[in-house]
Order: C-alpha cells, then sequence, then structure tokens
C-alpha cells in the first residue's frame, strides 16, 4: 500500500517537472519509505494514546472498586440476602404455629379453672373452652369503631360473672353502628345464667399510633386487657365467643342486635412467603446491578476488534 501511494506521488512528480524515468525507481523507494515512516509513527503515537487511555480507565476501576462506596452497594445484595434467609425461617415457624393453632380450635371444649394463670392461658391460646355466669351489662364496654364487610360497629366487651364471684371479660362480637346503645337491641342483654362456648385469647400487643382508652368516659379503642380488667373489676383473661355455624342464626342475631362472634377460623396472618420472595428478588437484581457497576472496563484494542467483528457481519 505504501508503494502504490509513492508511485502515484512519484508519477505526479514527474508530470510537473520532466524529471527522466532513471530516477523513477529511486524516488520511488524514497517516498515509499518516508510514508511508511510517517505511517509507523501515526500508529505508534495512536497506540500509546490508547495505552494511555486504557491505564486511566483501569485505574479509576481500580479505585471505585475499592471505594466505600462499593463496600456499602456489597452490603445492600447480601442484606437483602440476609433478610430473605430470615424470613425462610420465620415461615416456617409460622407454618408450625399455624398447625398448632388448627390442632387446638379443633380439640373437644374444655372447662376454664376458675382461677386461670397467665400461663394456662397461653397454653390454651385458641382453645375452645365453656364458661357459665351472669353478665355484667351495667359494665359493657364498646370498643372501635369497628367495620365489618365495610360496615361501621363496635366491638362489646362484657364482665361475665362465674359460679364463685370471680370475673373475666369475654369479646361479645360485633354489633352495627346503630345498635351500640344497649337500649336498641334488648334482646342482647340477657338476664340470668349463661352458657357460652369460647376461645381463649391473650393480649395484643398495644400500637403506638391507637388513641389512649377514656375509662371514665366508657370509650375504648382497641382491646386494652389490663386497663379494661381493672375497669370491669376482672381477672385479666379474655374470651372470645365463636359465632354459630348457621350463617341463617348469624344474620338473624345480627338483625336483632345480638353480637356476631368470631368466625371459627385460624386469624393470624402469615406474609413470610411474598416477604422471603421479595428479599430474595431484591438480592438477585441488586447483584446483577453491582456486577454491571463494577465489571472490569474494556481494553481500548479490545473495543476496536469487536467493532469491526460487528461491522464486518453486517458488510
Amino acid at each position: 500500500m505504501c508503494g502504490a501511494r509513492a508511485a502515484a506521488n512519484l508519477g505526479l512528480f514527474r508530470t510537473v517537472f520532466r524529471q527522466p524515468p532513471q530516477l523513477h525507481s529511486a524516488a520511488t523507494n524514497l517516498l515509499s519509505k518516508q510514508h511508511c515512516q510517517v505511517r509507523t509513527r501515526t500508529l505508534r503515537s495512536y497506540s500509546q494514546r490508547l495505552d494511555a487511555e486504557d491505564s486511566v480507565s483501569h485505574a479509576e476501576w481500580k479505585s471505585r472498586l475499592f471505594s466505600w462506596k462499593t463496600i456499602l452497594m456489597c452490603s445492600v445484595p447480601l442484606i437483602a440476602f440476609g433478610l430473605g434467609t430470615w424470613q425462610v425461617q420465620r415461615l416456617k415457624w409460622k407454618l408450625a404455629l399455624l398447625d398448632e393453632v388448627n390442632d387446638r380450635m379443633h380439640r373437644r371444649p374444655i372447662a376454664l379453672p376458675l382461677r386461670a394463670t397467665s400461663d394456662e392461658i397461653e397454653q390454651n391460646e385458641y382453645r375452645r373452652v365453656i364458661v357459665h355466669g351472669d353478665f355484667d351489662h351495667s359494665k359493657e364496654m364498646l370498643v372501635g369503631p369497628r367495620s365489618l364487610e365495610g360496615e361501621p360497629g363496635y366491638i362489646v366487651v362484657t364482665p361475665l360473672v362465674r359460679e364463685d364471684g370471680s370475673r373475666i371479660l369475654i369479646n361479645r362480637g360485633w354489633v352495627r353502628r346503630d345498635l351500640a346503645d344497649p337500649k336498641a337491641r334488648p334482646q342482647s342483654q340477657p338476664a340470668g345464667p349463661v352458657t357460652i362456648v369460647a376461645f381463649v385469647r391473650r393480649a395484643t400487643a398495644k400500637n403506638s399510633f391507637t388513641p389512649k382508652p377514656s375509662p371514665e368516659k366508657n370509650q375504648w379503642f382497641s382491646i386494652d386487657l389490663d386497663v379494661m380488667s381493672r375497669h370491669g373489676d376482672t381477672q385479666p383473661v379474655l374470651l372470645e365467643v365463636i359465632q354459630p355455624d348457621s350463617v341463617a342464626t348469624t344474620i338473624q342475631n345480627a338483625g336483632s342486635g345480638i353480637p356476631i362472634g368470631v368466625p371459627f377460623q385460624v386469624d393470624i396472618r402469615n406474609n413470610h412467603l411474598q416477604y422471603l420472595i421479595t428479599w430474595y428478588t431484591l438480592a438477585v437484581i441488586t447483584s446483577g446491578m453491582l456486577f454491571y457497576a463494577l465489571r472490569k472496563p474494556e481494553s481500548a484494542m479490545a473495543k476496536i476488534q469487536r467493532l469491526r467483528s460487528k461491522a464486518g457481519r453486517f458488510s
């Protein structure tokens, strides 16, 4: 290629200056040598410039690779993976708990001891028990507002006076807002002994966002077992009445103002599978992003060869 260009230049030179043909060969060699030297120097300079750019790019990559920012970026997928693994353990625990609760619910009802201890309450939570006694309607408490299938209402909690005079709290269930006044639902105010089949329940955890109750005004926003038991002069024991198996009976009771009890089913939330999938997905995505961000930069010569190869496939 260098020789062809030199010959062309020599032909132009001869045309202008009318040099004799015997000088053609020497001039051709001279011009070819000079052109090749210029080309070599240009390629060497270009190669040196590419090497310098590669050195700068590699130094920047190493600086980025061992920075505090990279350490923080690496912690994200590790933390997400750890949380996903933790949710695996939580899921196993929750499934075992649900099995245990389901087993307790389907055992035959037992009589609740007259003086139940906190250990007995904890060991028999969600167990069906049978209690006898009289409701103290003068200490009835309405918790709420609470909605049932979109309709506003309240939870009715009433002390029960047992055979020996001991008192416990009974969560009788839900009533509509227009039946909050006991006078509007006389059928829900039985006088005399009653027999109740109910679930044993522990005190629920307090929510810091829930307003504090006002016992002197009989305003209750959540079932606070400690405060309610002091207000009703009862043991810190809470039972939840189970709604009848018959849907027709439940509807009839709701219409007459008799509270709707809790359904015969487990009401324990289990979202650990969704959390598990979320954390592991986040770990995979952030790992891919981290690999992309920290991959070693491609050298300039390798990039040129790749582009040439790509261009050759489409030519």
